[in-house]
């Protein structure tokens, strides 16, 4: 593997040639021998200069698994030296940015989800101005929102949903903002940027895998600070992790999510799509990604703030607190159908929520956080069905 990540080859060089070791790196490390094995290896920085972007560096971690010297290979972790970070973006805002932004010093964050494409804008405007009267702090477009033609194209939704968020800040005296999805190329999604800016958007949504980690530094290069939002949807396509249950013909080639996660915040993202239990999405540990997000990184000279988490997929009230006790609470709960679905009014739902992530700040474990839940399912059906229904001992 180290040939190939740096000769290019694992052929034997012409006689004559000697090799540079520094070009070359080192093999610092092999696990137990078996037909799954950790390898660490130290690799030259003059394999991938700063300059290059973190496009590149992905690609040459990844190269090694084109070539049939392996049956396997999942990229577990990377560590950069400060030569490689200093030339990084980084987060514009980060965690005490975007907190400060909006005035909420230690809870998590509230987001309703806006769209998805077949939905109607003009029927749910009033419910969205609702929701954010009452409490959410702020609107966050559908990952595959996009710029559909028609009523929902960025033209016409981020003038409607911009002016919502003034007038909510205006009525509550707390600042709501708008994060609007980007899509097209590269240059299409930059042009996009500028103009939803100017009229007044606070932060994008991109996409690190289909999108390009490239895309991340080019916004966040652009001067524009605003939040960035990092999904790594579709991903799983080509890179899903083994269960512990699963054969080794099963194991597949694939990038661990703290990679991904921690590529996002040094591109530029200041909260990243990690995962969510319980939501429909595939469950796996997230507690590496998540660590990537808030460990501090030591530079001289430079300051690389944290990211928040971002916990979405039709999340309900129920699964709030296994993924505030994984996550922590520098996270974002993105919602939806929590809010806007059928039974009590947006507002008693979003005052619910807001209600339940106040007192959850302050919980420890997962006796407390059943009492808190008690409490509030004494005046919430749904709530109270749910909690019904959970195998807490599994909680």
């Amino acid at each position: 593997m180290l040939r190939i990540l740096t000769v290019r080859s694992q052929r034997d060089l012409p006689p004559g040639q000697q090799l540079d070791p520094g070009k070359f790196g080192a093999v610092i490390h092999i696990g137990t021998a078996a037909p799954w094995s950790e390898v660490t290896l130290a690799l030259p920085v003059s394999s991938v200069e700063p300059a290059e972007g973190l496009s590149h560096l992905l690609q040459f971690l990844t190269s090694v698994v084109e070539y049939n010297y392996a049956d396997g290979a999942w990229l577990q972790r990377v560590d950069l030296p400060q030569r490689y970070l200093r030339n990084v973006p980084g987060p514009q805002l980060g965690t005490p940015g975007l907190r400060s932004l909006l005035n909420i010093p230690s809870r998590p964050l509230l987001a309703l989800q806006v769209g998805p494409r077949y939905q109607s804008l003009s029927a749910l405007t009033n419910l969205y101005l609702e929701a954010l009267l009452a409490g959410v702090d702020m609107l966050v477009d559908d990952i595959l929102l996009g710029d559909p033609p028609g009523e929902l194209s960025l033209a016409n939704r981020v003038p409607v949903l911009t002016d919502l968020c003034e007038r909510a800040s205006q009525a509550t005296g707390k600042r709501k903002i708008y994060s609007t999805c980007l899509a097209g190329s590269p240059n299409q999604m930059l042009g996009k940027a500028h103009w939803s800016a100017d009229q007044g958007v606070d932060g994008f949504i991109v996409n690190s895998f289909t999108h390009g980690l490239g895309t991340l530094e080019d916004l966040s290069r652009a001067g524009l600070n605003k939040c960035i939002f990092a999904t790594n949807m579709g991903s799983g396509m080509v890179s899903r992790p083994a269960t512990p249950t699963s054969a080794v013909s099963d194991r597949r080639v694939g990038i661990d999510e703290q990679v991904i996660s921690k590529l996002s915040r040094l591109a530029g993202a200041d909260a990243v799509h990690t995962g969510t239990t319980g939501a429909e999405c595939f469950d796996v540990s997230w507690g590496d990604a998540n660590r990537t997000l808030a460990q501090p990184i030591a530079i001289v000279g430079k300051t690389i703030p944290p990211s928040f988490c971002v916990a979405e997929g039709d999340l309900q009230m129920i699964n709030v607190w296994p993924n505030m006790r994984e996550l922590g609470r520098d996270t974002i709960f993105e919602v939806r159908s929590a809010i806007l679905g059928a039974g009590n009014s947006v507002r008693e739902k979003t005052k619910r929520f807001i209600d339940l992530l106040e007192r959850l700040t302050v919980v420890s474990d997962d006796r407390e956080a059943l009492q808190v839940y008690r409490r509030i399912a004494q005046t919430d059906e749904d709530l109270q069905r749910d909690l019904d229904e959970t195998d807490l001992n599994d909680w």
